[in-house]
């Protein structure tokens, strides 16, 4: 049995200290942008596709796409054309570590399927400081079947009541 927010924990939990970002890996609500602060991990889930397999049960395949934001930032010296490529490479750097961290995570890998894919894109800014920044998101495919959804909730039955109160029982009489 495998929920979206387990994925989402086990995700979370193999990029903690296996990246430049140390334990800076924020969740929504959570999005620190002090400058002190970088390299910095942002991770969200993105979105959920689920398709049902279509076998009379209940049994979906389910694509969980999480975004993994990743920045990281220089002083930026208008001498100095070196920044520049400082900067690309510890994004680069950043990036190389997330795939490592996701695509190793022994607890990730046990509770979905495969990983369908990664999609990377790249920002660069100068301001008073170079930002510059990846988007990643990993789809991972999860199968999920009826043991996956929260039975309902019901009173425990401790008695038995075998008539039907609106259609009363017929009764034979044998004189």
């Amino acid at each position: 049995m495998t929920t979206e927010v387990e994925v989402f924990e086990a995700l979370q939990a193999a990029l903690i200290g296996k990246t430049d970002a140390g334990d800076r890996v924020a969740i929504p609500g959570d999005l620190p942008t002090q400058s002190d602060q970088f390299p910095i991990l942002k991770a969200r889930v993105l979105s959920e596709d689920k398709q049902s397999t279509g076998h009379g049960s209940i049994s979906f395949l389910t694509l969980l796409t999480i975004r993994i934001n990743g920045e990281v930032s220089e002083p930026v010296d208008p001498d100095d054309d070196l920044y520049v490529a400082t900067i690309q490479t510890k994004l680069l750097a950043l990036k190389r570590q997330v795939e490592i961290a996701v695509i190793n995570s022994y607890p990730l890998t046990q509770i979905v399927q495969r990983l369908v894919g990664v999609q990377s894109q790249f920002a660069y800014t100068a301001n008073a400081s170079r930002l510059a920044g990846i988007q990643c998101d990993y789809t991972f495919e999860l199968y999920q079947d009826a043991d996956d959804f929260a039975p309902l909730l019901t009173d425990e039955i401790t008695e038995l009541q075998a008539v039907d109160p609106l259609h009363p029982p017929v009764a034979l009489h044998i004189s």
